[in-house]
Order: structure tokens, then sequence, then C-alpha cells
């Protein structure tokens, strides 16, 4: 499999947070409006032992996330407890030095993304008005994003680059989570960069929410992270709820007895749709090489 990391540079403001296993349900979506359905069902039908794609969260553009572990391992001091969760991002090198004590936080990283609350109200659709004797306003969070990093592990046996190139450009004119159908959530992507990395180390650190059941690890450092999911498309009108899936977040760092090689961890994740058995959820993440724990 080939790593490839992508610009994205928001064009709209978002509802829903830039997460890898939101984005490859999106992906998914772009493949069977661009390819089919049976093109996707081929792709599914070895996710479980042989993956096509695994979709990293998005970060700020040159940066990674601060590993989840213990403030000792981190070289972190417990008085200044506050002032380090909010230093989340290292470069690359740094990751592989260990050089955690370098984390910089939204503002040196030119990475603060701006909360907005917007006013809404329903509409009577009979009389195109707002019920005076029901007048109840409510408030939806939007989001101005700065430019991210994303990165994308492909399987070219399986889906070629170009289909895969076709795919994004379909999925930066749908739109991505929430509100897409009225314009959230737009975006343009970069050309594809390929990155090489060494896959070889005894720690390794997640860059999406993932399943790491069953793994034998000297240590395993994660934070939770629940996943609402929802259907979409023409799959949203039955049930459109799935089961909510406990995860380990982005950021969690596994480490094993002995030097291994992996481009990513996980598992594909199945029965979670009471309607739709054939769903299946992005269990997986890319994952990049640390400096080992001692």
């Amino acid at each position: 499999m080939k790593l490839y990391k992508a610009r994205l540079t928001p064009t709209s403001q978002f509802i829903t947070r830039l997460k890898g296993d939101t984005l490859f349900g999106q992906v998914c979506w772009s493949i069977v409006h661009s390819c089919g359905e049976d093109r996707l069902e081929t792709l599914l039908s070895t996710y479980s032992t042989r993956p096509f794609l695994v979709v990293s969260d998005a970060f700020a553009t040159g940066y990674l996330p601060k590993p989840t572990m213990p403030s000792k391992y981190l070289s972190e001091k417990s008085e200044d407890k506050k002032i380090n969760r909010k230093k989340i991002w290292l470069t690359m090198s740094e990751l592989h030095s260990g050089a955690y004590a370098q984390a910089r936080d939204n503002a040196a990283a030119d990475a603060i993304d701006v909360k907005h609350s917007e006013i809404h109200n329903a509409i009577n659709y009979k009389t195109f008005t707002t019920d005076s004797d029901n007048f109840a306003p409510f408030s939806v969070e939007t989001l101005s994003l700065q430019k991210k990093d994303v990165y994308f592990l492909l399987d070219e046996s399986q889906l070629s680059l170009e289909e895969f190139t076709a795919v994004l450009a379909l999925l930066q004119l749908s739109g991505y989570g929430k509100k897409s159908s009225v314009g959230m959530g737009r975006f343009e992507l970069s050309d594809l960069e390929k990155v090489s990395l060494t896959s070889s180390s005894k720690a390794f650190m997640t860059l999406s929410p993932s399943r790491l059941e069953g793994l034998e690890t000297e240590y395993c450092f994660y934070d939770t992270f629940v996943r609402f999911g929802k259907h979409g498309g023409n799959r949203a009108f039955k049930n459109a709820f799935k089961t909510p899936i406990l995860l380990a977040d982005s950021g969690a760092v596994v480490q094993f007895k002995t030097s291994q090689q992996h481009q990513y961890l996980g598992q594909a994740i199945h029965n979670v749709s009471s309607v739709h058995k054939d769903t299946v959820h992005q269990g997986y993440s890319i994952v990049l090489p640390i400096k080992e724990l001692s």
C-alpha cells in the first residue's frame, strides 16, 4: 500500500469535524456515485482482511497530533498540565526523535478554527412561516476551518490512483458531514503527494479512531472516542442511526515487544446497522512509527 498526503482547503463552513472514519464513509458514497454500487461491494468484500483504503483525520498543515501518553513519556511537568494540554502539534521528525517537549498549540501552528453559532427556527411548510404557538429558535454551531493535511493509505491493486483521484474530485463537490446538502462541508484538495515512511518500529501512533482489540502489546495508551454514526444517501430514509461504537481515538500509542512492520492497525467493524447488514465501518488507522518507550 502507498501513503499519500493532500492539502485540504475549506471553501465553506463545516458542522462535522473532519475525522478519518467519517471521511472513509464519504469516500465510499463517492465510489458508489462515480463507479457504481457493484464496484464498492467488490472493494468491501475483502475489507476485513485487506483494506483497499485507510483514511486519516485532518491535521494542522505540516503537523501531526501529539501522542496520547502519560506525561512522564512526553517529558512534561505535571504542574504545567493545563498548558501542556493545549500543546497538541508536532512535526513528523519530532515524532520520530521523541522531541515531544517541542509540541505547540493551535496559535503557534496557525491552526485556530473559529466556532460560530447560527440561530435557526423550524418552519411550518403548510404556511411557510414560523408558528406563533410553537416559536422555538435553536442554535447550530458551525466551524470556519484553516487548511488541513489529510493522509490516504491506498492499495492501488484494488483501487487505482486514477480511480481514486476521480472519487476525491466528486467528494469535493458533494461536501462532507452534516448539512452538506445545503452547502456545508465544501473543500478543495491539492494533488496527492506520495509520502515515504519507514514502517519498522516497536512503537506506533494512530492517525484516526480505530479498534485495537486483539493486539499483543507491551504498552497501549489511548483516549476513548464514541462514534454515533448515521447512514447517508438513500440509506438514511429508514432508521438512519447506527449502533454506537467505542473506539480508541486518534493519537493512540501502541508498542510491541519486538520491532514490527505496520502501515496500519485495527480492524473492519461490522454489525453496526439493524437495517443495512452489509454496512462496514473503518476501524483501521494509518500508523506512524514513533520513538520507542523505555
